[in-house]
């Protein structure tokens, strides 16, 4: 049977061919340091500074969890007033990343 199952169709995810070791288009993957409030089993981004510069975080506009082998990142689309971020928190390593600039 043929399934119309397209794992690419993901608006938020790139799958690369498994032909190929190339991150993610547009991907930064940079280290940042981040404020976090940790409340009541959720975690939630207050500030972030990125290449020396500091951004306030005016609202997360989404967030989701992974798991990649034992580790779980967390994930974060955060406004910053004028752009929009995605940055990740790794529970393993209990380090932040600036994933992309979505805006």
């Amino acid at each position: 049977m043929n399934s119309s199952f397209n794992p690419k169709a993901r608006w938020d995810r790139y799958i690369p061919d498994k032909d190929t070791n190339h991150a993610e288009p547009g991907w930064l993957d940079e280290k940042i340091s981040v404020l976090a409030l940790f409340k009541d089993a959720r975690i939630y981004p207050r500030s972030f500074v990125w290449k020396n510069k500091p951004y306030e975080i005016k609202e997360i506009t989404y967030s989701w969890q992974e798991k990649n082998g034992r580790e779980t990142i967390n994930y974060f689309s955060v406004s910053t007033g004028s752009d929009l971020y995605q940055i990740s928190f790794n529970n393993t390593s209990y380090g932040w990343r600036m994933d992309r600039i979505i805006s």
